[in-house]
């Protein structure tokens, strides 16, 4: 935020524990943050959550999402493509930082066959 000038007043960034308990989830986010009337995502489960609770959901518009995918990034990370210019130089600098590259590509190795990933993969998404 700093990087693109975005004035600090104008944000609050509030860590939220997740607990995987859809049922309490969107109470547990409301009891955390300042009062707000309108959900921006793109996620299903999330929106369907929100909707239900009674609030107002807004799709967040994509921007060249081929290009800017967040799993198109990270396939180039893990296959030593370049990808710092996709991201802001701050987070780029913050990964490297942290040997993200190099734990992401460590993450990628196993000794599961490739279906049983999907599986554990797929299972894991499910609401």
């Amino acid at each position: 935020m700093d990087e693109a000038k975005i004035d600090a007043s104008k944000y609050y960034l509030i860590p939220i524990r997740d607990l995987k308990i859809h049922d309490l989830w969107v109470s547990h986010l409301v009891s955390q943050v300042p009062s707000f009337t309108t959900v921006f995502s793109n996620e299903p489960v999330t929106s369907r959550l929100f909707r239900e609770a009674g609030y107002r959901v807004e799709p967040v518009p994509f921007y060249d999402r081929e290009t800017y995918s967040a799993t198109e990034i990270r396939g180039k990370i893990i296959h030593e493509e370049p990808w710092e210019n996709l991201v802001p130089t701050a987070v780029s600098k913050y990964i490297k930082e942290i040997s993200g590259d190099q734990r992401l590509r460590e993450l990628m190795l196993t000794d599961k066959p490739m279906r049983q990933r999907r599986n554990q993969a797929q299972n894991h998404n499910q609401p």
